[in-house]
């Protein structure tokens, strides 16, 4: 008998623009025949209900459940209002937007996550429990940590932790200009936070070894559970003999993206422009202040966020320049199982490698390093050994075998 699981979401898990979709789809999609699967999310904007409803067509048989909080907040009644104002009042000009550097500890992103979900959810997740029969409730992500505390004693409670939220802000630190005091205050609480909610899982889920090493001391049980490439997202069946582009693929609003490509561009690329003579395509959405900063480097092209990616993997080398960030990198399986050969950052490539397999992946982490990588490398070979390595590790039947341990753990 298929084991009934609720899985609760911050995000609808479609479409595949994100990481966090992409590995909660692969295993919602792999483990349909085997897995009597349930969805509750919160819908907060008209676009959530859209992305539930392509959820739902492309699978038909996933019960979804969603609390719609689609209100008029307090912040859209004052926009209104100063709406109103300013068509009585004298207009002032607008001041010319400054250059703000990416700061995980300036996002609200990473504001504290007590008290976060409304009572019409809590409530909505036992009630799912109890109608559906529910065995074993998943939350994923660590906005959804605290999530524990409202579940029934006779669940299951399997956290799957995405990104490790302390190890985050502990990585980004010496890249924020916000004061040390201020740092610590919101290391210390995410961290004191985090350790404090993961001993009441019955069972944690990460994605790379790393991240299991550093929160086992405080579950009763960790396991690496990592997911890979559903097969809608790999288009290319041959690889390419001839290398002329760059790309980096993510957006502006992660700050790992954004911390990593302005490192890349400033400290790498334009000052060996004359070396690397490849144009760079930067795929996702940035915005118009960041691209300008570019604007006279005709080397950098934005092409922002694309329907499919198959045509920027043709003939191109994929560099992922991350610095900060958790968990595993989807960018670079995607590029592994297109046939894309990667270079990388080692911090960049976590959970992709390791000192002992690394002959599918070139990694860099100076100037001097991505030079020589770029001028010595066999991509052709390279592509090879990427795609060897995912269909090694990345197995799709071991995966969801490894998921599967984890529901039955």
């Amino acid at each position: 008998m298929s084991p009934k699981v609720l899985l609760i979401s911050t995000t609808t898990a479609y479409p595949l623009y994100s990481g966090g979709a992409l590995a909660q789809y692969y295993f919602i999609d792999g483990l349909k025949d085997k897995v009597d699967f349930s969805f509750c999310t919160v819908v907060k904007c008209d676009k959530d209900l859209q992305h539930l409803n392509a959820l739902q067509m492309a699978q038909p048989f996933l019960k979804i459940y969603y609390s719609d909080e689609r209100k008029v907040s307090r912040k859209s009644k004052l926009s209104f209002l100063k709406s109103i104002c300013s068509c009585v009042l004298p207009k002032k000009r607008k001041p010319i937007p400054s250059v703000v550097e990416p700061d995980d500890f300036s996002d609200s992103y990473f504001e504290h996550v007590d008290h976060r979900f409304s009572h019409e959810f809590i409530d909505l997740i036992n009630e799912i429990i109890k109608k559906e029969h529910i065995e074993i409730v998943q939350f994923d992500f660590y906005d959804t940590i605290d999530i524990v505390f409202a579940l029934p004693d006779n669940v299951k409670k399997v956290f799957i932790h995405h990104e490790v939220r302390s190890k985050r802000l502990n990585l980004a630190k010496d890249k924020s200009a916000v004061s040390e005091a201020n740092k610590n205050y919101l290391i210390g609480k995410t961290t004191a936070f985090e350790r404090a909610c993961l001993p009441y899982m019955d069972v944690v889920g990460v994605f790379n070894d790393d991240d299991a090493k550093e929160l086992a001391p405080y579950c009763k049980e960790i396991k690496v559970t990592p997911f890979a490439i559903p097969d809608e997202l790999i288009y290319i069946n041959e690889r390419s003999e001839t290398f002329d582009r760059l790309f980096f693929v993510g957006g502006e609003g992660h700050t790992p993206n954004a911390l990593g490509l302005k490192w890349f561009l400033d400290d790498i690329y334009i000052p060996n422009y004359d070396k690397i003579k490849l144009p760079l395509l930067v795929i996702g959405n940035w915005s118009p202040t960041f691209r300008e900063q570019y604007a006279k480097c005709s080397g950098v092209q934005f092409c922002g966020q694309v329907d499919s990616m198959q045509p920027y993997f043709e003939h191109s080398i994929f560099v992922n320049p991350i610095l900060t960030g958790a968990g595993l990198r989807t960018k670079v399986l995607h590029a592994f199982a297109n046939r894309v050969p990667v270079l990388s950052t080692r911090f960049g490539a976590e959970g992709c490698f390791n000192s002992e397999n690394d002959k599918h992946i070139g990694l860099f982490d100076s100037a001097e390093e991505f030079i020589k990588l770029l001028m010595k490398s066999d991509y052709c070979t390279l592509s090879s050994n990427g795609f060897e390595y995912f269909n090694c590790k990345y197995s799709k039947e071991v995966l969801l075998n490894k998921r599967m341990e984890l529901y039955n753990a």
